[in-house]
């Protein structure tokens, strides 16, 4: 990867909890990770592993870690969909959305945005007239709405149904698939998931995590483009993936 690509580059030496009882825990050791720009990249481990918490880390949203993230993530522009919606409740979906917006673009024209998330009919509802699946759009759109340099999606699909996280899939892939930003610069896609299926579903390069202390056990780059991923080779990548890596084997 080139100076020129690079989006995000991070050395994460090290990760510690400190327990109620006052007992170390170590969740993150010694893991180092590039992101390019129109790069989608899944962070993909068992549960508890220490995903959502690199996660954090990589956002600037954890600075309490020894390492280093360069650029500071504060200088980039990042839009986050976290598992749970987090939205308003007393605001509108279209309230909700404009909500992360600087206050001098906070009366621009959503109007494409959330058309495209299928949310036009429900711009005037609140959060509790929604479904988890709506919810969840509306949490996407509203990190999309600040054009990012970086998008990072925490388990965006669990617990949906199987239409519902299929709507949400295209939207994230149309969203990847953009040719750009605003400024013409190109999005990086940052994922995490348990879901090995998904992953290979949708990602450019996945990052296998151990289980904690999570360090990076095998990056996987998949050439095959997202339109040529059909059932039969998803399940054969998660097999062979499960038979080199027990620890995916739940997952």
């Amino acid at each position: 990867m080139t100076h020129a690509e690079s989006l995000l580059e991070a050395r994460i030496t090290g990760k510690t909890y400190r327990r109620p009882d006052g007992v170390a825990m170590e969740a993150v050791h010694d893991l180092s990770l590039s992101l390019a720009r129109g790069e989608f990249v899944c962070l993909i481990g068992p549960s508890g592993c220490g995903k959502t918490t690199t996660l954090r880390i990589l956002t600037g949203l954890d600075r309490d870690f020894a390492g280093r993230i360069t650029p500071d993530p504060a200088q980039l522009a990042i839009g986050i969909a976290f598992q749970e919606p987090r939205l308003l409740p007393w605001r509108t979906v279209e309230e909700n959305i404009r909500l992360v917006l600087p206050s001098a673009r906070r009366s621009m024209d959503l109007s494409g945005l959330i058309e495209s998330f299928g949310l036009a009919a429900h711009r005037a509802r609140y959060p509790g007239e929604l479904s988890l699946g709506l919810a969840r759009r509306v949490s996407l759109a509203r990190a999309l709405a600040v054009e990012p340099d970086l998008l990072v999606l925490d388990e965006p699909f669990v617990s949906l149904d199987a239409q519902a996280a299929a709507e949400l899939r295209r939207c994230v892939t149309l969203a990847a698939e953009r040719d750009g930003r605003g400024d013409g610069g190109r999005m990086g896609v940052l994922m995490v998931t348990h879901n090995v299926r998904e992953a290979l579903q949708l990602a450019d390069r996945l990052v296998l995590l151990a289980p904690r202390p999570t360090y990076i056990l095998e990056e996987v780059h998949l050439d095959v483009p997202r339109a040529a991923r059909s059932p039969d080779w998803i399940e054969a990548g998660r097999a062979a993936l499960a038979a080199r890596f027990p620890v995916l084997r739940e997952v």
